[in-house]
């Protein structure tokens, strides 16, 4: 398929004759089922291979760029002495199931859907099968804008930044609403960051990079696209609302989203940036709109967004300025760049308004009101609190271990089958999440949703700017991705539904989740299995204990059987005769 005047080959959700890269876009009600059956067609060989220890131990010999591998950068002597941590190094790239990112239904990562086994497995779709999943969309389940990809641990961010990435829609009241308020002009807008490396094949000439060089950023080819393309256009006319439903699909970045009028973009935003007005976030409507000029988005977030521009002219969406705040202040990482132009033309004729199938805003942005997601009442109290816990997202910097860094919650990579966090279904419980590096890791905890309650870095937004974005944050929100900001903390209130199973917590930088960054979650009663298994040392000890004590009993009495049995009997005989 093209792709940024290239010919493009790679895992993607979409048929080889189609002009998109994404999936089909869903749309499902609430109070309705969605049937999917997902059928894994990756059976051609295609790059890349997962890496191995010796592609790490290369990679710390040579990195390339003044980033994360030079500022570990020691040696060991040869790759056969590094330790690998299997279960977390990158594999299986061609094995494949699927994740309803934001929607409030069954847990779904493990096999069967909505398993309680503890040992159960990935859902694993291998190449050449299928498998079928059912779920039931809720009556009172928030409208708005979700979305797909593929999470199957250790080949996630390879297949999207392959671009196995989809939309769905839980139809609600906004677009109703938004049509009664004049508006009509909407688009979708799906921020991805690809990681691409041009190739000499017959059939194509562009590719996925390589893992090592993904998640470091060291493609050559690493743009931000919107929809697929490198700085599209919108077009709308003075006056005229322009509605964008904004998808961060990126795997390893962060972006802002700044309006400026075209060619000012060098300027600080707080003096050149254009207001714009946010409606909903992941999915679920506010009642009133919040105007912005900033917005810091992580890989998993949704945000609608209203502009209205008052003159003419050319405008840009940009990104900039997480450069230094991202990744121990690197600069150059992630770059800054045009995100996508608007288009605004002049209508001041009154008869060509009238003329055209132009709609305009009936009221004021900041006058227009819309049905809640949820609504005040349901806001989480203190005194439904039932108890907190504290998850500390960091990085390990051993030089002699793969995958390099490594990555931890709570100071473990993961274990599937080890239930780091439990709760129960319809209660509220806190989470002090803490980040003890300087890079930023998105919270993502799936089929539940949860409130921000309070922020804070050690990071000076003097030095970093944009941070007081990212610390920006509203309490009586509902999200189900959250920025933990670097060298910082973020404290959540989690709401838990009545769905019960295992499923996983994680940072939603996919290539941090792949190698370590995620947990497991068991929700409901803990069955005697998980009882067995918590107590599993105390069990052996003492099975052990009963054992060596038999034995020891056993040989004693065989040593003095005879002589005992004999007195025994004699003490006996003696009392009955007496």
């Amino acid at each position: 398929m093209p792709m940024l005047n290239y010919t493009y080959k790679g895992r993607t959700y979409s048929n080889p004759d189609s002009s998109t890269f994404m999936g089909s876009t869903m749309r499902v009600r609430p109070g309705q089922s969605l049937w999917i059956k997902l059928t894994n067609n990756m059976t051609e060989d295609i790059g890349p291979k997962p890496p191995t220890a010796t592609d790490y131990w290369n990679m710390l010999q040579n990195p390339g760029e003044h980033i994360k591998y030079q500022r570990y950068k020691r040696r060991v002597s040869d790759p056969s002495l590094m330790k690998v941590d299997e279960p977390n190094m990158p594999h299986g790239f061609d094995v494949t199931n699927l994740h309803l990112h934001g929607l409030d239904v069954q847990v779904h990562m493990f096999d069967p859907v909505g398993t309680h086994h503890p040992d159960a497995p990935h859902i694993g779709i291998k190449p050449g099968e299928c498998y079928c999943y059912k779920f039931h969309v809720p009556d009172h389940h928030p409208g708005g804008m979700y979305w797909y990809h593929p999470h199957v641990h250790g080949s996630t961010a390879i297949q999207m930044w392959s671009g196995m990435i989809g939309v769905l829609y839980v139809e609600g009241p906004l677009e109703e609403e938004l049509e009664h308020y004049g508006i009509t002009n909407s688009h979708e807008f799906v921020i991805w960051d690809p990681a691409f490396k041009q190739v000499d094949k017959p059939t194509h000439n562009l590719e996925v990079d390589e893992f090592l060089l993904g998640q470091t950023t060291l493609s050559k080819i690493h743009p931000f696209l919107v929809n697929g393309v490198m700085n599209p256009t919108f077009e709308v006319h003075v006056g005229e609302v322009l509605h964008l439903r904004v998808l961060c699909a990126t795997i390893e970045n962060e972006n802002t989203f700044i309006v400026y009028p075209e060619g000012e973009e060098d300027r600080p935003w707080k003096e050149a940036a254009l207001p714009f007005w946010v409606i909903a976030s992941d999915g679920v409507t506010f009642r009133k709109p919040r105007k912005k000029i900033i917005m810091v988005l992580s890989g998993g977030q949704r945000e609608e967004v209203l502009l209205k521009f008052d003159r003419a002219g050319r405008y840009v969406i940009s990104q900039q300025g997480i450069q230094g705040m991202q990744f121990f202040d690197m600069r150059g990482h992630p770059h800054d760049q045009i995100l996508a132009t608007i288009v605004v033309h002049d209508d001041s004729n009154q008869r060509r308004r009238v003329q055209t199938s132009l709609s305009y805003p009936t009221v004021a942005i900041s006058d227009m009101e819309f049905t809640p997601g949820y609504s005040e009442a349901e806001d989480i109290q203190a005194e439904d609190i039932v108890g907190a816990e504290t998850m500390v997202f960091s990085m390990g910097a051993n030089f002699d271990q793969t995958p390099f860094p490594q990555y931890y919650i709570n100071g473990k990579p993961f274990d599937p089958n080890e239930a780091m966090f439990h709760a129960q279904p319809g209660e509220a419980r806190e989470y002090t999440l803490i980040n003890a590096n300087h890079n930023a890791h998105p919270f993502h905890i799936h089929v539940n949703r949860f409130q921000v309650k309070e922020m804070g870095s050690e990071l000076s937004v003097d030095t970093y700017p944009v941070l007081e974005s990212v610390l920006d944050f509203d309490p009586h929100a509902w999200r189900d991705t959250f920025m933990v900001p670097p060298n910082g903390r973020t404290r959540i209130w989690v709401q838990y539904k009545n769905y019960t199973g295992k499923t996983v917590l994680h940072c939603h930088f996919l290539a941090h989740e792949d190698t370590g960054m995620m947990a497991t979650l068991f929700i409901g009663k803990k069955d005697w299995v998980f009882r067995l298994r918590e107590h599993i040392q105390w069990i052996v000890g003492c099975a052990l204990g009963v054992i060596i004590t038999s034995i020891f009993v056993y040989a004693k009495r065989r040593h003095h059987g005879e002589s005992y049995t004999v007195v025994s009997m004699n003490e006996l005989k003696s009392k009955v005769v007496d």
